[in-house]
Formats: structure tokens, C-alpha cells, sequence
């Protein structure tokens, strides 16, 4: 970028960052499902009500986790303990002690009787979860195609997704062994994007867009067996990535839209991991893949290792760092771009990522972003900011800036990112998110022969 595309990246970047800032936090508008933030603060935890500073300040369980009838501080804090757990929205929270599955096992209370029985009987073995997903994409030059944004995608509306997964957690908490396992099955137009590179689901397509490419199939991003003891675990099979942020299936980011690490890092993959708990503020994962992104054919032969460490620095702030090295294909798909090298060639690559979470305030989370990969000699850098604000118990703000800069004819691409999580007041498992997106390319071949682009679009989630 030139010094004048640089100042005004970083003038809207900034102006944006302002609006997040803001201390300004909007009234509940469900109080129908869940309390009113300020009023479930200040009746479930006296210090956040006190203004406190300190780490339990900055958990929004209080203001998310209280039943509708009843303010519970017991129940909030067996919820939600800390800012680094996942907290329910809009009053569905449980103090039953399940492992956060989002399906079945996570909504109900343990004093329903029919539910608790069914918690013992099916919960406590298999946990069953899922959604359905579908969006419209658009540019506001008209052109049929959206150019790289999103992996690739065109101008029509798009079935993305019914997802369903079936998960047995192997679960020990610190001491004993237990099995599980884990199967995942998708049809949609994701199904390209979640599918392996060679094998297993590669070819399970049913569709292609306007153009020939692949578009509606199946897919089985996960299909492994894992086995605990103690604080060791170890998973064996076809499962999801350690790089990365943004997940690349639809109820695991804020955005309809993926970020530029979709392109450059791989989404299942296959091989054995082992993974280690039993640290205070530690937690580290190490192991093999047969490859980049493969199913469990290895057609060239691939071998790679991975890893992930992840420190808990505070209750509100983590880093993590994650690699992935070794030989493998190393036709890395980076949209317009092509292939970083021919799609036969087996090379030698290296990935490292790095992510840090911070809780700013209470309704305030800022995650950055750095991504290094090295293919054979053509190297990929990443930046990004995002920045997430709470606006109330059924409404968050979201804001993303990404920077990619590739070796391969030093080609850069930026992006800015604004959108909205909704859930309707009585419907806590309805997202409705819309999404206005700007990309900025020195490779025109990236938005449709343009410079840059404006896209914008919507999609609706439902989960069970």
C-alpha cells in the first residue's frame, strides 16, 4: 500500500476502533428470556455493580447467564466462572456441569424431570448438536462473482449448511481415563470449504456453480476417536486444524463471511494429536498429520507435525501460538491467486500463528491476529484486529481488519469488516447477522478486475 491508501486504512480502522470504545451499553430488549444486563449485574455480583476493575468485572456471565424468573448468582457462576468461558446468551444457561456442548445437552435444567432423565441416559454418552445456515452475497458493482471474498462465492442466495454432530467427550478432569469420539456430516454449499484436499470426502459433490467450480456437496470434517487419561488426551483420526482463528464452519465465528486465513490454512486434516492439561495456566497439544488438509488417503506421500500452546495470562486475557511444519502439497489455494506452487508438487512448508484474546472491559474483546507461512520459498503474512462489543444481552457489534501480503508478484490484499450478531428476543437459538465488508487488492484478478470492492449480505443460523 502507498503512504495515502495507508492513512486511510488506518483512518477508518481508527474511527471504527472509536465507535467500540464507547462506554455506552444499551438496554436489554429481552427481557422476556433474560435479565436486563445492569440489573442482573447488580443483583448477581455486587462488585461488578461496584464498578470493579478487577478480572470478575470484565465476566459478562452475570448480565447473560440469570433465568428469566430469577436472578441466581449460584447459577451464573457455575455457568460462567471466568471471561475465557463460553457464556450462553440470553438466559440458557445451566448449572449442571456439562462439558459446553451447544446442542441437547446445554439447555436444559437439571430439575426438569424428563430432561434430567434424558441428560443421564443420552447427554452423559453422546451429545448430539448442529445448525442449518443459508445467506445472500453481493457486490455492489453487480458482477455475478464476489471475487476471493470468502473463498470464492457468487451472487445468489446460498443453502450453506445443515450440519450435524454426534460427540462423545472424553472427559477425566484431572484424574481416571474415558474414551469418546467424534462424527461430523454436512450438506450445503460449505461443503467445499470443509472437504479434504485428497480423499476420504474430496469428491462427495452434487453441484457446480456458474463457472465449473464445485459448489453443493457433502462433506465429514470429522471422524476421530479420542481416548483420556489423567490430563492427557489423545485424538486419533480425521479432525479440525490448529491454525487459525475464525472457524470455518458458520457457528464457530462472528462473521457470515471468512477472513483471509481461510485461504491460507488448512480446515480438517488427519493424523494423531496428544494433548496436556494438567499445567495451571498452560495448556499444549502436539502431534502428526499425514498433510495438508487430506482426508486418509496421503496420495503424495505427505508428513507433517503441529502443535499449539496456549497460556492463560489472566482470567481475560490468552495467547496462543500454533505451528505446522513438515512436506506436503503445497498447492495452497489463495483465490485469484491460484496455487502458491502446481497442484502435484510436494515441497517443503512451514506455519506459524499466533492469536492473543484480551477482555478490554466487560463488553469489550479485542483479538489480534499474526500469521507467517512458508512454501518452498514463497512466503504469506498475515495481520488482524477484531474487536467485539456487547451492545446488549441479544445484539454484539463486530469489527474486522485483515492485511495479507504474499511474495508470489508481492501481491496485497486488505479487507474492513462490520456486522451484527442478532438473536430475536425469545429465540436464543436464531442468529441473524448481517455484514458489510470492504476489500482493497494490488492484484486486480482478486475483485473482479477491480482495484477494490464493497460487498455486503446477510445469513440466518439456527441451532440445535
Amino acid at each position: 500500500m502507498n503512504r495515502n491508501q495507508t492513512k486511510l486504512f488506518l483512518g477508518i480502522a481508527l474511527a471504527i476502533s472509536g465507535l467500540f470504545a464507547s462506554q455506552t451499553f444499551a438496554a436489554s430488549a429481552c427481557t422476556s428470556t433474560a435479565c436486563d444486563p445492569a440489573a442482573a449485574a447488580a443483583a448477581c455480583d455486587p462488585a461488578v455493580s461496584a464498578c470493579d476493575p478487577a478480572p470478575v468485572a470484565c465476566d459478562p456471565a452475570p448480565a447473560t447467564c440469570a433465568a428469566p424468573a430469577s436472578c441466581d448468582p449460584a447459577a451464573a457462576v457455575a455457568c460462567n466462572p471466568g471471561c475465557l468461558s463460553a457464556a450462553p446468551s440470553c438466559g440458557t444457561c445451566s448449572a449442571c456441569g456439562d462439558f459446553g456442548c451447544n446442542g441437547l445437552c446445554g439447555r436444559h435444567g437439571c430439575a426438569d424431570p424428563f430432561f434430567g432423565k434424558l441428560k443421564k441416559s443420552i447427554c452423559e454418552g453422546i451429545c448430539w448438536s448442529g445448525y442449518m445456515n443459508a445467506g445472500y452475497f453481493t457486490n455492489f458493482a453487480g458482477d455475478r462473482s464476489n471475487g476471493y471474498t470468502d473463498c470464492w462465492s457468487e451472487t445468489t442466495p446460498a443453502f450453506n449448511a445443515l450440519y450435524v454432530s454426534a460427540t462423545k467427550k472424553a472427559y477425566t478432569g484431572g484424574c481416571g481415563y474415558d474414551v469418546g469420539f467424534g462424527v461430523d456430516f454436512m450438506f450445503g454449499e460449505d461443503a467445499r470449504i470443509l472437504r479434504s484436499v485428497h480423499g476420504l470426502d474430496e469428491n462427495w459433490y452434487t453441484g457446480h456453480m456458474s463457472d465449473g467450480r464445485p459448489s453443493y456437496g457433502f462433506a465429514m470434517p470429522q471422524l476421530y476417536v479420542e481416548a483420556a487419561i489423567n490430563n492427557w488426551t489423545i485424538k486419533a483420526g480425521h479432525f479440525y486444524g490448529l491454525l487459525g482463528y475464525e472457524g470455518a464452519t458458520a457457528n464457530s465465528r462472528f462473521f457470515y463471511t471468512k477472513g483471509l486465513l481461510c485461504s491460507v490454512s488448512p480446515v480438517a486434516q488427519t493424523g494423531i494429536l496428544a494433548s496436556y492439561n494438567g499445567f495451571e495456566n498452560l495448556d499444549i497439544t502436539l502431534g502428526w498429520i499425514n498433510g495438508w488438509g487430506n482426508g486418509f488417503d496421503n496420495e503424495y506421500g505427505e508428513n507433517m507435525v503441529e502443535g499449539a500452546f496456549t497460556y492463560h495470562i489472566t482470567e481475560c486475557a490468552s495467547i496462543k501460538y500454533a505451528f505446522l511444519a513438515g512436506t506436503c502439497d503445497v498447492a495452497v489455494p489463495l483465490g485469484a491467486l491460484g496455487p502458491i506452487a502446481p497442484a502435484s508438487a510436494k515441497g517443503d512448508a512451514s506455519v506459524h500463528n499466533v492469536v492473543f484474546d484480551l477482555q478490554l472491559t466487560r463488553y469489550l474483546e479485542s483479538v489480534t491476529l499474526f500469521y507467517y507461512g512458508d512454501f518452498d520459498g514463497d512466503t504469506v503474512l498475515v495481520w488482524g484486529e477484531h474487536l467485539y462489543r456487547d451492545l446488549n444481552c441479544c445484539t454484539k457489534l463486530g469489527f474486522r481488519a485483515e492485511w495479507l501480503k504474499t511474495s508470489i508478484d508481492d501481491t496485497e490484499l486488505t479487507t474492513l469488516g462490520i456486522g451484527l450478531n442478532y438473536h430475536p428476543a425469545g429465540y436464543q437459538n436464531l442468529y441473524i447477522r448481517p455484514e458489510l465488508r470492504y476489500d482493497k487488492s494490488t492484484n486486480t484478478a482478486m475483485l473482479n478486475g477491480r482495484p477494490d470492492q464493497f460487498t455486503i449480505g446477510f445469513d440466518v443460523m439456527l441451532t440445535f
